[in-house]
């Protein structure tokens, strides 16, 4: 699998696609969340879940994550400046002394408006100092952070306020569960809510992943959320197929 990521690497075999998040009350859409794929040579397209853990524990998902951010800022370059780009950052990433001069050397390479970038992180990519650090530096230079995955069953409170954030993503697992019937159903809306209200208080957006269908929409536009994330608004796309509003 190594071997295969570094000619992956050198074959430049990585692409980006690009999926919607969603104002739930305007249905305008808000930014893009950027995703990456693979396309291996002889087994098509490969998600992230199937190789990212041997690119993290090689290191290799630094020059990959690198060469990710330099596809996203060319594909996002003629995109209105309003428009925003999510991009995943893993542990590994982040945890390296010079990630936030890398990444700031990226972006600035491209003139890409730092504005326009959302870092998306996971609770556990950001549990070291270094990655701890990488957060705030990128965030005092007017990017925005955004917790991934809240409610998957290891986010704490505790990141809410030690973090510099703006954007709270409440897991799909959440949203699933609040179209269940009776008592669970009920629970899950009340979590929801309530993650929902904290986000608010705190003065973060709150986006709800996994939003499938048009029940699921309604259920998290209910519960307070802003925006929404899923097949329900839109598939993940290369950014040739996007048309972005002026």
């Amino acid at each position: 699998m190594v071997r295969e990521l570094r000619e992956a690497l050198d074959d430049h075999q990585f692409e980006v696609l690009y999926q919607p998040q969603v104002n739930l009350n305007s249905s305008a859409i808000i930014s893009y969340e950027a995703l990456l794929r693979w396309r291996h040579p002889l087994r098509g397209l490969i998600e992230p879940q199937d190789f990212m853990r041997s690119a993290e524990s090689s290191g290799l998902i630094i020059p990959i994550g690198l060469q990710a951010l330099d596809m996203i800022c060319a594909q996002t370059a003629s995109w209105p400046e309003h428009m925003m780009v999510a991009v995943n950052f893993s542990p590994r990433q982040l945890a390296t002394p010079h990630a936030a001069h890398e990444i700031l050397g990226a972006l600035d390479s491209s003139e890409t408006p730092l504005s326009r970038i959302i870092v998306e992180v996971t609770e556990l990519g950001v549990v070291g100092r270094h990655a701890a650090d990488t957060l705030h530096i990128l965030h005092n230079e007017g990017i925005r952070i955004a917790l991934d995955d809240f409610g998957a069953g290891f986010a704490s409170f505790s990141a809410l306020s030690e973090l510099p954030l703006d954007i709270l993503k409440i897991d799909q697992s959440l949203t699933w569960a609040v179209s269940a019937a009776g008592r669970a159903g009920d629970r899950a809306f009340m979590v929801m809510e309530s993650i929902a209200d904290i986000a608010r208080k705190l003065g973060l957006d709150s986006i709800a992943e996994g939003v499938e269908t048009a029940e699921h929409a309604a259920n998290v536009s209910r519960a307070g959320c802003d925006m929404g994330q899923g097949y329900y608004f839109g598939k993940p796309l290369p950014a040739s197929s996007i048309v972005t509003p002026v």
